[in-house]
C-alpha cells in the first residue's frame, strides 16, 4: 500500500505541476555565465563568474529580488513528504524576464522525487527546477513538492536568466514528521496573485493547507472543501486540489491522515478573483472534528 500510494502522489503532483500544459519541454539549464552556472562551475575562468554574486544580483542591494518559501517551517508528512509554495519578487522593470527556480541542496536530500511547478503556460519543469517569466509586477510563484526528504534546511535559489543576472537565495526549513495542534492552517496567507500579462499567467494562485488534528485518527480520511475559494479561480485552467490521495478538480479534496494526525493539500487555480475565503476540514472519523480558517487573495501588486 506504501507504494502504490507514493505512485499515486507522485502521478497526482505531475499533474498539477504540469498546470494542465498538454505537451512539457525538456527543461534547460542555468545559462552559462549566469549566477546558478558560475556555482555549479567554481573553477570557470569566465569574467562572469570571477566575484561571486550576492542575493541582489551585480551592482544590487539585498531586496533588488527575494526568494521566500511558504510554509516556514514546515512539518513534512506521511513519506516525509514536503509540500510548499516559492514566491519571487523584484523589481517591475524586469518584467517578462526568465527566472529559473531550483534547489540542488533539496534534491540532494529528497530520495523520492522533487519537482517545481507552474500555471503559466509553456512553463518548462524538470524533477529540480522550473524557468518562469516574472509578471508586469515583477513577481513569479511555484509550487514545490518533495517525497522522502530528509529534515533540515535546504536553499532555495531563484536567478534571472537575463542581464543584469540577479540571483537571490531563500531557505526551506523543514521539521520531521510530528505531532501537532488541531486546526487548518492555509499558505501563503493573504497571498499576492501573479500573472498579469499573457506569459505570466492569470492572477494565479498557488497555496498549501495543513490540517491537523488527533493522532489516534491516523489512516483516516481528512476532506477539505471551500466553495468560495474554489469558485473564485474560474481560468482555462481549473482549479486543483492534491493530496496523498491524488488530485481533484472538484471543491472537495480527501487525505489520508498520516501517524502523526497530519493531512495537507496543494491547491492551485486561475483567474482568481481577490478576497477572503473560509476553508472548512473535516475529520471522517470519531468525533467529526471540524477546523475552519480565512485564506486570504491579493491582487497582482509590486511587492518590492
Amino acid at each position: 500500500m506504501r507504494y502504490v500510494r507514493k505512485a499515486a502522489v507522485l502521478a497526482a503532483v505531475s499533474v498539477v505541476c504540469l498546470g494542465g500544459v498538454s505537451a512539457v519541454a525538456a527543461a534547460k539549464g542555468p545559462k552559462k555565465g549566469s549566477p546558478a552556472w558560475c556555482r555549479a562551475h567554481p573553477m570557470s575562468k569566465l569574467a562572469a563568474c570571477q566575484g561571486g554574486s550576492g542575493s541582489g544580483g551585480t551592482g544590487g542591494s539585498s531586496r533588488t529580488i527575494t526568494v521566500a518559501v511558504s510554509p516556514s517551517p514546515l512539518t513534512e508528512t506521511g513519506q516525509s513528504e514536503i509540500y510548499a509554495v516559492v514566491e519571487v519578487e523584484t523589481s517591475p522593470s524586469l518584467s517578462g524576464d526568465p527566472v529559473t527556480v531550483s534547489s540542488t541542496q533539496l534534491a540532494a536530500v529528497c530520495g523520492g522525487a522533487v519537482l517545481f511547478g507552474s500555471l503559466q503556460p509553456g512553463a518548462n519543469y524538470s524533477p529540480d527546477s522550473v524557468t518562469v517569466v516574472l509578471d508586469a509586477d515583477g513577481s513569479a510563484t511555484v509550487s514545490l513538492y518533495g517525497i522522502d526528504c530528509a529534515p533540515g534546511t535546504s536553499v532555495i535559489s531563484a536567478d534571472v536568466g537575463v542581464a543584469p543576472y540577479y540571483t537571490a537565495l531563500g531557505t526551506l526549513d523543514a521539521v520531521a514528521p510530528v505531532p501537532t495542534p488541531a486546526g487548518v492552517s492555509g499558505s501563503p496567507n493573504n497571498e499576492v496573485e501573479t500573472g498579469n500579462m499573457p506569459a505570466s499567467g492569470d492572477s494565479d494562485v498557488y497555496a498549501v493547507f495543513y490540517v491537523e488534528t488527533d493522532p489516534v485518527y491516523a489512516e483516516q480520511t481528512a476532506e477539505i472543501t471551500s466553495p468560495e475559494l474554489f469558485s473564485r479561480c474560474g481560468g482555462a485552467i481549473p482549479p486543483v486540489w492534491v493530496s496523498n490521495d491524488g488530485s481533484f478538480a472538484t471543491n472537495t479534496a480527501a487525505a489520508t491522515i498520516d501517524d502523526d494526525g497530519n493531512a495537507v493539500f496543494a491547491f492551485t487555480g486561475s483567474s482568481c478573483a481577490a478576497g477572503d475565503s473560509t476553508v472548512i476540514a473535516d475529520i471522517s472519523a470519531g468525533v467529526h472534528s471540524t477546523y475552519t480558517t480565512i485564506f486570504t487573495i491579493l491582487a497582482p501588486a509590486p511587492t518590492i
